[in-house]
Parts: structure tokens; C-alpha cells; sequence
């Protein structure tokens, strides 16, 4: 049992980070206990949610059926959730075969399946977040036994401590992908750099203000200005902002080329800050600005965002910097009409009924 056991644990520790181990590691525990399905789900007890439903039922609208009708009537839920965190529930010794034989979720939920007996297992308790394992039988086997809780006991620490370490993983990359998400909305672009300034982070808007190569490129992996005096001061004020023992100093410089021109500003990031945790040392943050584009925006990026047309784009960006709309339409060479019209589409797409609203949202994308 105890090495039986160990192969178990390992797999759902690897689990942690892999779905596919975890699942492994869940059907390896069925196959241990005699059962042919498992169903896991975490509830949001406080809500009545659920969070998340992982079985090994092949028949998803069976799975999706309990989560809709069963599940609310699952009278094996009150006695679970009585459960100490790390404790064993058997159905039969809480149930008679009469009760079963007449109960809806028994008889409409589980045999048509061809399962009846269950036992469950509460894995973890956070908050108002409580995640479950129920293994079940087919309806011609026997109850589980005494054997089988005490092998379930005997593992269930580490599937309890690799339940909690997989939620947490999760909650993290949950956490991870809605900072990036808000990082790739910006209109700046950001660059996160060490002492040497290899790239360890780009943003798309950094991606499109180096499209052009002109004044700053990425090459082998690291950040160079193509003018040589830049690169060097370039590199003293990424020295500065990753300084000796946290003490990094902020620092900025203008760039420029025979077309265009690039403001970077180079802001220390501390290894105690939670985002370098991962190096351990002292980054930079390199923010990159298009001086040429109205109050920092870049037409593309307005359009992205907004669903504007080019026209659209370029019309609403003067607007923000305090421009008219027969200014735009001579600056385009198009008729005072047709600027409106684009206009009028631009409110629409923003559902702003006024123009001083869409001013003020453009406003206050530059501002982020």
C-alpha cells in the first residue's frame, strides 16, 4: 500500500503545474480504491459556485446535468461539507439502501450512469473556497470498506498539500496573465532589463516602437542603441537604476534619428519588488515614448483598442490635443462633411454621445 501510495502522491505533486499529471494521478487513486470515476470540484461555498469540475466521466452532459439539477440536491453535500478538512466520508454508513433506492440523485443522476456508491474526501478549505474528490463504484460492486478509507487516509495529506499547492499555482497564472493583459493594453512601451540589458520583458507597444530599427533594436537578446555614444549612455543609466545592493537611481535621455525620435525613461526594480522575485537581483524598467505621437498615443494603438478606423483614429488624437474638426479636415483635405461623418462613427464606436466625452476618453488613455 505505502509504495502504491508514494507513486500516487508523486504524480499529483506533479500535478501541481501539469493537468495531465494531475489527472493521472487522480485516476491512478480510483483505480487504487477499486472505483471507476472520480469527480473533483471546488465551490465557492459563499457564492454557490462552482469553480472548477474535473471528472473522469467520459459523458460531459452527464458531468454538466449534475452541475445544473444534482448538484443543489446532493444530499451528500451538507455531509461532506461537516467534514474536517483531511476526512474520509463513506456514503453507506450515512444512507440505507432504502433511502437510496428512492432518492432522485441516485436514481436519476447515478444509475442511468451505472454508479452508486461513493466515497468522498475533502481536500481543502480557503475562505469560502472548499474543493472535494468523490470516488464512485459501479452499481454492481460493494460499498467501500474500511480497507479502502484507511488507504485513502493514508494518502490523503499529500493529495490535501498538492490540492492547495495546485490552486495556488493557479490563482498565481490567473494573477500573472491579467497583469500582462493590462500591460500589453498600455500605449507606453515597457521593458524590463538587467545590468548587461538583456531583455527579459517587452511589451507589444515596445514591439512597434522598435519595429523600425532605426534608433534602438534588440540583438542576442539584448537592447542596443544603433548610435554608439547612446548605447553608452544607455548602459550607464541602466548601471545606475540596477545599483549595488537596491540603491537604484532613476534616469532618462532622448533619442534621434534622421525620422523619428524616442524618449526613454530607465526606472529601477528592485529585487524585493514581487516581480523580479524571480531573478533575484536588480532590474530596470526601460518606458519608451513616441514624442511625436498626440500626448503619447500612437494611432495604431487607438484603433486597436478602440475599434476605430485609421481616420477615426487620427481625427479623435487631434481632438485630444485640443485640435478641431475643420482643423482635421483640412489637415486631411477632406470636406468639413466627411470629418463629421468620421466623427459621428468615432462616438458611435465608443458609445460616447458627446465630443467632449470621446476628448475625454482619449484623455485618459494617455494618462495610463
Amino acid at each position: 500500500m505505502h509504495a502504491q501510495a508514494t507513486r500516487i502522491a508523486a504524480q499529483l505533486y506533479d500535478g501541481v503545474l501539469s493537468p495531465e499529471d494531475w489527472y493521472g494521478g487522480m485516476a491512478a487513486f480510483t483505480e487504487a480504491t477499486g472505483a471507476s470515476n472520480f469527480h473533483q470540484l471546488t465551490l465557492d461555498v459563499a457564492q454557490g459556485m462552482v469553480l472548477e469540475s474535473l471528472a473522469s466521466h467520459r459523458d460531459e452532459s452527464a458531468v454538466d446535468a449534475y452541475e445544473r439539477h444534482f448538484a443543489p440536491i446532493d444530499e451528500r453535500v451538507p455531509v461532506a461539507m461537516r467534514l474536517g478538512q483531511g476526512q474520509v466520508m463513506l456514503d453507506h454508513e450515512h444512507f440505507s439502501e432504502r433511502h437510496m433506492s428512492r432518492s432522485e440523485l441516485y436514481t436519476d443522476c447515478l444509475a442511468p450512469q451505472g454508479m452508486k456508491y461513493c466515497m468522498g474526501l475533502k481536500l481543502y478549505v480557503q475562505g469560502s473556497v472548499q474543493q472535494y474528490v468523490g470516488f464512485l463504484r459501479q452499481v454492481d460492486k460493494s460499498p467501500f470498506t474500511d480497507e479502502d478509507r484507511s488507504f485513502a487516509l493514508h494518502l490523503l495529506p499529500d493529495v490535501a498539500r498538492a490540492a492547495g499547492l495546485r490552486a495556488r499555482a493557479s490563482q498565481l497564472a490567473q494573477q500573472a496573465a491579467m497583469g500582462l493583459a493590462a500591460l500589453d493594453a498600455l500605449p507606453q512601451g515597457l521593458m524590463v532589463v538587467g545590468p548587461d540589458c538583456r531583455v527579459h520583458y517587452g511589451n507589444p507597444a515596445a514591439e512597434r516602437l522598435l519595429a523600425g530599427a532605426e534608433l534602438l533594436r534588440v540583438r542576442h537578446g539584448r537592447l542596443q542603441c544603433l548610435d554608439g555614444a547612446a548605447q553608452a549612455q544607455l548602459q550607464q543609466h541602466v548601471l545606475r537604476a540596477c545599483g549595488h545592493q537596491g540603491a537604484g537611481l532613476a534616469g532618462a535621455q532622448s533619442l534621434a534619428g534622421q525620422h523619428c525620435r524616442l524618449n526613454v525613461a530607465v526606472l529601477p526594480l528592485k529585487a524585493s519588488h514581487a516581480a523580479a522575485a524571480r531573478w533575484q537581483r536588480p532590474l530596470a524598467v526601460l518606458v519608451l515614448t513616441d514624442p511625436a505621437a498626440p500626448g503619447g498615443l500612437a494611432p495604431g494603438l487607438v484603433e486597436q483598442m478602440l475599434g476605430l478606423s485609421p481616420a477615426e483614429a487620427r481625427l479623435a488624437l487631434l481632438l485630444a490635443a485640443g485640435k478641431t474638426v475643420k482643423e482635421f479636415a483640412a489637415a486631411e483635405g477632406v470636406s468639413w462633411h466627411t470629418a463629421r461623418t468620421h466623427l459621428k462613427n468615432a462616438m458611435r464606436k465608443t458609445a460616447c454621445h458627446r465630443q467632449l466625452e470621446l476628448v475625454a476618453l482619449l484623455q485618459s488613455m494617455r494618462a495610463g
